[in-house]
C-alpha cells in the first residue's frame, strides 16, 4: 500500500458531532476531497501528518456545530482547509514553546538548583532582616512596592502629598534601615 492510500485509511469522520447532531453528508464529502491538501497543510506546520486526521475531524465537527446553529457555510472545502490551517498553526506555536531536554541536562540542572536555592534562602533572610530594621510606614511602602503599586497609589495609602514626596521619603527610610542593618548585622549590603 502506498503512502497516500495509507494516509487515506487513517481518515475517518464519524456520523455525529460532539453534540450528537448528524453531520451533513456534504461536510463528510468535503473532508474526503480536501484530505490530501489538509495533510499537506499539517505537514507544513507540524512536520508530519500524524495529527492530520484528528485536526480534520475536529474541523468537520466544528463546522457541523456551526451549521447546527443555523449559520450557513457557503464553501465547505475552503472552510475546512482554513480551520485545519488555524489549528495547525496553533499547535505549531505550542510545540515551538516546548523545549525537550536531555536527561543528563535535567540532572545537571537539578544539581545546580540546590546552590541557587541556598543563595535564594540567604537573600530572603537578608530581606527579612532588612524589613525588621524599617519603621512601620517604610515597611508598608516596601511591601506595596513589591506588590507593584505605583508611587501615586503608595502616596495616597501612606498619607503623602504626591508620588515624588513618597519616593523621597521611602529612600530616606531605606537609608536609615540600611544603617541599622549594617550596625546590627555587620553586612556588606549595598543601598
Amino acid at each position: 500500500m502506498d503512502q497516500r492510500q495509507e494516509a487515506r485509511t487513517r481518515l475517518w469522520i464519524p456520523e455525529r458531532d460532539s453534540l450528537g447532531n448528524t453531520i451533513d453528508h456534504r461536510l463528510i464529502e468535503a473532508a474526503q476531497r480536501v484530505w490530501e491538501r489538509a495533510r499537506l497543510v499539517v505537514i507544513r506546520y507540524l512536520v508530519d501528518d500524524t495529527e492530520a486526521p484528528e485536526i480534520l475531524d475536529a474541523a468537520v465537527a466544528a463546522a457541523s456545530r456551526v451549521m447546527g446553529n443555523l449559520q450557513p457555510i457557503e464553501f465547505f472545502d475552503a472552510y475546512l482547509l482554513s480551520s485545519v490551517a488555524r489549528e495547525s498553526i496553533r499547535r505549531h506555536r505550542i510545540h515551538r514553546r516546548m523545549k525537550y531536554v536531555d536527561r543528563s541536562d535535567i540532572e545537571r540542572l537539578a544539581g545546580a538548583a540546590s546552590t541557587d536555592l541556598e543563595r535564594e534562602l540567604d537573600h530572603a533572610k537578608r530581606i527579612e532582616l532588612l524589613r525588621a530594621c524599617m519603621d512601620d510606614i517604610g515597611r508598608a511602602m516596601y511591601d506595596l512596592r513589591v506588590l507593584d503599586y505605583d508611587w501615586r497609589s503608595i502616596a495616597k495609602l501612606t498619607g503623602y502629598a504626591d508620588a515624588h514626596s513618597a519616593l523621597v521619603q521611602f529612600y530616606k527610610k531605606m537609608d536609615r534601615a540600611l544603617e541599622r542593618f549594617r550596625a546590627n548585622h555587620d553586612s556588606r549590603m549595598k543601598p
